[in-house]
Protein backbone atom coordinates (compact mmCIF):
# COMPACT_ATOMS: atom_id res chain seq x y z
CA UNK A 1 0.00 0.00 0.00
CA UNK A 2 1.54 3.01 -0.73
CA UNK A 3 2.21 6.80 1.20
CA UNK A 4 -1.29 8.32 -0.33
CA UNK A 5 -3.54 4.71 0.52
CA UNK A 6 -2.23 5.00 4.08
CA UNK A 7 -3.10 8.30 4.78
CA UNK A 8 -6.56 7.52 3.35
CA UNK A 9 -6.85 4.75 5.83
CA UNK A 10 -5.64 6.49 8.91
CA UNK A 11 -8.24 9.00 8.02
CA UNK A 12 -10.84 6.76 8.12
CA UNK A 13 -9.83 5.14 11.29
CA UNK A 14 -10.42 8.67 12.55
CA UNK A 15 -13.49 9.19 11.23
CA UNK A 16 -15.08 5.96 13.38
CA UNK A 17 -13.38 7.31 16.42
CA UNK A 18 -15.17 10.18 16.48
CA UNK A 19 -18.33 8.54 15.43
CA UNK A 20 -18.17 6.09 18.19
CA UNK A 21 -19.12 8.09 21.33
CA UNK A 22 -21.99 9.31 20.01
CA UNK A 23 -23.50 6.04 18.84
CA UNK A 24 -22.58 4.21 22.19
CA UNK A 25 -24.88 6.84 23.62
CA UNK A 26 -27.81 6.31 21.12
CA UNK A 27 -27.73 2.49 21.38
CA UNK A 28 -26.42 1.69 24.38
CA UNK A 29 -23.34 0.64 24.25
CA UNK A 30 -21.05 0.39 27.23
CA UNK A 31 -18.72 3.29 27.56
CA UNK A 32 -14.94 2.53 27.64
CA UNK A 33 -14.35 4.69 30.65
CA UNK A 34 -13.81 3.38 33.53
CA UNK A 35 -16.72 2.31 35.99
CA UNK A 36 -17.37 4.21 38.28
CA UNK A 37 -16.73 8.06 36.33
CA UNK A 38 -18.52 10.62 37.16
CA UNK A 39 -18.06 14.91 36.78
CA UNK A 40 -16.76 16.94 39.46
CA UNK A 41 -18.45 16.31 42.93
CA UNK A 42 -20.43 19.36 44.30
CA UNK A 43 -18.60 21.17 46.66
CA UNK A 44 -21.19 24.04 47.11
CA UNK A 45 -21.63 23.03 50.44
CA UNK A 46 -18.04 25.01 51.75
CA UNK A 47 -19.85 28.43 50.70
CA UNK A 48 -21.50 30.16 53.47
CA UNK A 49 -24.98 30.63 52.47
CA UNK A 50 -26.72 34.09 52.91
CA UNK A 51 -29.82 34.60 54.79
CA UNK A 52 -32.63 35.21 52.88
CA UNK A 53 -34.66 38.85 53.56
CA UNK A 54 -37.33 38.03 56.30
CA UNK A 55 -35.52 34.64 57.72
CA UNK A 56 -33.56 34.26 60.83
CA UNK A 57 -31.18 31.42 61.49
CA UNK A 58 -32.08 29.29 64.46
CA UNK A 59 -27.60 29.53 65.69
CA UNK A 60 -24.60 29.98 64.23
CA UNK A 61 -21.57 27.08 63.70
CA UNK A 62 -18.32 26.46 62.56
CA UNK A 63 -17.65 23.54 61.28
CA UNK A 64 -13.90 22.59 60.68
CA UNK A 65 -11.97 19.67 58.88
CA UNK A 66 -12.06 16.25 60.16
CA UNK A 67 -8.74 14.37 60.43
CA UNK A 68 -8.56 11.64 58.11
CA UNK A 69 -11.64 12.53 56.03
CA UNK A 70 -11.89 12.05 52.28
CA UNK A 71 -10.06 13.91 49.81
CA UNK A 72 -13.06 15.72 48.51
CA UNK A 73 -14.19 15.80 52.92
CA UNK A 74 -17.63 13.47 52.86
CA UNK A 75 -18.16 13.04 55.82
CA UNK A 76 -17.79 16.98 56.82
CA UNK A 77 -19.63 17.71 53.77
CA UNK A 78 -22.85 15.89 55.14
CA UNK A 79 -22.49 17.69 58.82
CA UNK A 80 -22.68 20.67 57.26
CA UNK A 81 -25.69 20.21 54.58
CA UNK A 82 -27.47 17.95 57.84
CA UNK A 83 -27.42 21.19 60.02
CA UNK A 84 -28.22 23.71 57.50
CA UNK A 85 -31.28 21.75 57.10
CA UNK A 86 -32.21 22.23 60.52
CA UNK A 87 -31.90 26.41 59.55
CA UNK A 88 -28.99 26.71 60.97
CA UNK A 89 -26.23 29.11 59.86
CA UNK A 90 -22.84 27.29 59.11
CA UNK A 91 -19.41 28.02 57.68
CA UNK A 92 -17.08 25.85 56.56
CA UNK A 93 -14.43 29.08 55.99
CA UNK A 94 -13.12 29.41 59.61
CA UNK A 95 -9.87 27.55 60.85
CA UNK A 96 -9.79 26.07 64.81
CA UNK A 97 -8.38 28.62 67.55
CA UNK A 98 -5.49 27.73 70.14
CA UNK A 99 -7.20 27.70 73.22
CA UNK A 100 -10.69 28.05 75.02
CA UNK A 101 -10.45 31.78 75.46
CA UNK A 102 -10.23 32.44 72.42
CA UNK A 103 -13.20 30.63 70.81
CA UNK A 104 -14.66 32.23 73.79
CA UNK A 105 -14.05 35.46 72.12
CA UNK A 106 -14.68 34.97 68.49
CA UNK A 107 -18.03 33.19 69.74
CA UNK A 108 -18.78 37.05 71.32
CA UNK A 109 -17.69 38.44 68.11
CA UNK A 110 -18.88 36.86 65.62
CA UNK A 111 -22.02 35.32 67.31
CA UNK A 112 -20.75 31.33 66.84
CA UNK A 113 -22.57 29.14 69.27
CA UNK A 114 -21.26 25.67 68.64
CA UNK A 115 -17.52 24.80 66.43
CA UNK A 116 -17.34 21.52 65.36
CA UNK A 117 -14.56 18.96 64.93
CA UNK A 118 -14.07 15.22 63.80
CA UNK A 119 -12.11 12.35 62.85
CA UNK A 120 -12.37 9.41 60.87
CA UNK A 121 -10.00 6.32 61.70
CA UNK A 122 -10.14 3.16 60.74
CA UNK A 123 -10.62 1.54 57.00
CA UNK A 124 -12.73 -0.45 54.55
CA UNK A 125 -15.84 -1.39 56.77
CA UNK A 126 -14.54 -0.76 59.63
CA UNK A 127 -14.10 3.33 60.16
CA UNK A 128 -14.96 5.26 62.81
CA UNK A 129 -16.04 9.19 62.80
CA UNK A 130 -16.06 10.91 65.75
CA UNK A 131 -17.70 14.48 65.72
CA UNK A 132 -16.78 16.67 68.54
CA UNK A 133 -18.84 19.72 69.88
CA UNK A 134 -17.80 22.83 71.79
CA UNK A 135 -19.33 25.43 73.17
CA UNK A 136 -18.94 29.12 72.08
CA UNK A 137 -20.17 30.37 75.76
CA UNK A 138 -17.43 27.97 77.64
CA UNK A 139 -15.00 27.56 74.84
CA UNK A 140 -14.87 24.10 76.06
CA UNK A 141 -16.30 20.60 74.41
CA UNK A 142 -19.60 19.40 75.60
CA UNK A 143 -21.09 16.80 73.67
CA UNK A 144 -20.18 14.26 70.92
CA UNK A 145 -21.59 11.62 68.45
CA UNK A 146 -19.82 8.26 67.12
CA UNK A 147 -20.41 6.70 64.24
CA UNK A 148 -18.85 3.19 62.40
CA UNK A 149 -18.84 1.04 59.76
CA UNK A 150 -17.99 1.97 55.71
CA UNK A 151 -17.56 5.49 54.83
CA UNK A 152 -20.64 5.19 52.97
CA UNK A 153 -22.60 3.65 56.07
CA UNK A 154 -21.33 6.21 58.42
CA UNK A 155 -22.56 9.19 55.86
CA UNK A 156 -26.19 7.85 56.06
CA UNK A 157 -26.21 7.61 59.32
CA UNK A 158 -25.02 11.40 60.08
CA UNK A 159 -27.97 12.28 57.45
CA UNK A 160 -30.21 10.31 59.00
CA UNK A 161 -29.07 10.33 62.95
CA UNK A 162 -26.83 13.05 63.51
CA UNK A 163 -29.68 15.85 64.80
CA UNK A 164 -31.63 13.29 66.76
CA UNK A 165 -28.20 12.59 68.62
CA UNK A 166 -27.03 16.21 69.02
CA UNK A 167 -29.67 18.19 68.09
CA UNK A 168 -31.23 18.79 71.84
CA UNK A 169 -27.72 20.46 73.24
CA UNK A 170 -26.99 22.15 70.17
CA UNK A 171 -30.27 24.29 70.56
CA UNK A 172 -29.66 24.72 73.97
CA UNK A 173 -26.16 25.99 73.76
CA UNK A 174 -27.68 28.24 70.75
CA UNK A 175 -29.77 29.76 73.42
CA UNK A 176 -26.99 30.41 76.09
CA UNK A 177 -25.35 32.09 73.16
CA UNK A 178 -27.68 34.68 72.10
CA UNK A 179 -27.53 36.16 75.68
CA UNK A 180 -25.59 39.09 76.80
CA UNK A 181 -21.60 38.08 77.75
CA UNK A 182 -18.68 40.06 78.65
CA UNK A 183 -16.71 40.93 75.52
CA UNK A 184 -13.73 39.54 75.28
CA UNK A 185 -10.45 40.64 73.52
CA UNK A 186 -11.09 40.37 69.49
CA UNK A 187 -9.78 37.13 68.16
CA UNK A 188 -8.31 36.71 65.09
CA UNK A 189 -9.50 35.16 62.31
CA UNK A 190 -7.56 32.25 60.31
CA UNK A 191 -8.61 31.72 57.16
CA UNK A 192 -9.15 27.71 55.89
CA UNK A 193 -6.44 26.46 54.02
CA UNK A 194 -3.72 28.52 56.05
CA UNK A 195 -0.56 25.77 56.34
CA UNK A 196 0.16 27.23 59.40
CA UNK A 197 -2.31 26.17 61.21
CA UNK A 198 -3.31 22.65 62.38
CA UNK A 199 -6.86 21.51 63.09
CA UNK A 200 -6.97 20.82 66.93
CA UNK A 201 -7.00 17.65 68.67
CA UNK A 202 -8.97 16.10 70.93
Amino acid sequence: MGTKGWVVLALAVACLAAMAGPAQAAWGVPSLLPQGHSGPTDQSWQKDVTEQPGERARGKIAVFTFNGDDALEPVRATVVRTLRKQRLSVTATLRPADSPAQYRAMSCFSDLAVYIDGEISGDGDRRTAVIRLRSGVTGQYFTSAKFSGSMQAIIGAIGTALWNRVGSAIMRTCSSASRPRRQESAPTYIEAGSPLDEPIGS
